[in-house]
């Protein structure tokens, strides 16, 4: 269980950070042009779903045991 909290705690500080450095962008909008912001909002928006995913796939493996298993080799 402290396995899974770690992970949660560590993706979710990360991911928070991420949206942090998308607000700032977000609020400097008005000076930049819709070309770079667009690319801005592409720059960001992969590492959060990336994130999300690595966090759900470590997750599903903490619970199945396959990180036990590799303790073996």
């Amino acid at each position: 269980m402290n396995k899974i909290i770690g992970c949660i705690l560590s993706g979710g500080l990360v991911f928070l950070y991420y949206i942090f450095l998308f607000s700032i962008i977000l609020v400097s909008h008005n000076e930049m042009p819709i070309n770079l912001f667009l690319f801005f909002i592409a720059l960001f928006l992969v590492p959060i779903i990336g994130i999300v995913c690595v966090l759900f796939m470590r997750i599903s493996e903490i619970r199945s045991g396959e990180e036990e298993e590799a303790k073996k080799y």
